[in-house]
């Protein structure tokens, strides 16, 4: 078990994890590269689950129409796997509950909710609060995308336009967020999406002005832009976390930081839960074992320039209130891509 932690009072063993804006802490950074997605299918049955990646489909076996499969080809183009749940047609509240309870215990990195309007706000709010009680209660470190909704939260991409394909067919935003999905979960820790490439989009749709664009930013939205060689990428890698703190700063906006924040928690609960829980001694001994293997990690963080001035005083081992447990403080300085260029040039 893991999850969060306010005062040393768990009942469960379990690895409870707090990140604030100048304290994470990390195990071999994992694998990512899984989108959950959850969309209305003409064939199988409601609540199938289908695994699909680019050389093999079970979705495919059920013979599904072009618009069946078009999501998952979206996704498909940055992810490695796709984990497509049948909502069935028009589906309800119930439906979408009973696809996040099956997530539950689903291993992926990010979800994609493809639908908008006002009849699925409430369904949206309903992703948002199961993505925060994952992170908080379960310790499972997920993001979700969808479309036009201010969450305010860096667990939630906010998608507001969409692209035009090769073949002229329009996607809307809430088509997006099966890219925007694919390209987060493909995205390594030591990787932004600012400026990847669309493959197969010409356009944006619709097309933003540089001041709609700074707007769209400032409010924490995920956009498209076009070149006039039909190149089509995402302006900023950025999630809908707009109200910035002394804990969580401005730094906690880019998915490339939530991203090393995400697979330090994953790393370091399944490793410490395989290895460590109730395995090692609580005492000088087993604390210095915990510390090593973190010290260890880190170093690997800092070679792939995920966090970087790292040294191994920046973690610290202590026993706990009770004779079970144990208080690690660590401190790592995240790598951020350089996205912004300020360039003078002087005339002679």
């Amino acid at each position: 078990m893991s999850g969060t932690w306010t005062s040393q009072n768990k009942v469960l063993p379990g690895v409870y994890i707090n990140f604030l804006t100048n304290k994470p802490l990390s195990i071999m950074p994992g694998d990512r590269g899984t989108v959950a997605l959850a969309v209305e299918l003409s064939v199988g049955e409601k609540g199938d689950l289908y695994y699909e990646t680019a050389t093999s489909s079970e979705l495919k076996e059920k013979a599904p129409t072009a618009a069946d499969y078009e999501l998952v080809t979206e996704a498909l183009k940055c992810a490695q796997s796709v984990i497509v749940y049948n909502l069935g047609v028009s589906h309800t509240i119930e439906d979408l509950d009973a696809c996040l309870n099956v997530f539950k215990t689903e291993d992926f990195n990010v979800f994609a909710y493809p639908f908008d309007g006002d009849n699925f706000a409430a369904n949206k709010a309903t992703v948002t609060s199961w993505v925060k009680a994952l992170r908080a209660d379960e310790g499972k470190y997920v993001q979700a995308v969808l479309a036009n909704y201010k969450a305010d939260d860096e667990a939630i991409i906010n998608v507001v336009n969409g692209v035009k394909l090769s073949d002229n067919k329009i996607l809307s935003a809430a088509q997006c967020t099966a890219w925007v999905a694919g390209a987060t979960a493909g995205a390594r820790i030591n990787q932004s999406n600012t400026n990847k490439k669309y493959i197969g989009a010409i356009d944006a749709a619709p097309k933003m002005t540089k001041t709609q664009m700074e707007a769209a930013v400032n409010a924490g939205e995920f956009i498209f832009k076009s070149d006039f060689n039909q190149n089509v990428t995402a302006v900023y890698d950025i999630n809908s976390f707009t109200t910035f703190t002394a804990d969580k700063a401005k730094d906690f906006r880019k998915n490339r930081v939530v991203r090393i924040i995400d697979n330090v928690n994953n790393d370091v609960t399944s490793i410490f839960e395989a290895s460590y829980m109730g395995k090692v001694n609580n005492n000088d001994e087993g604390r210095s074992l915990l510390r090593a293997s973190l010290i260890d990690y880190f170093k690997e963080l800092q070679r792939l320039q995920a966090i970087q001035n790292f040294t191994p005083e920046d973690v610290t081992v202590l026993a706990g209130a009770d004779t079970d447990a144990v208080i690690i403080n660590s401190y790592i300085q995240p790598v951020d891509s350089a996205e912004k260029f300020y360039i003078t040039v002087n005339l002679k």
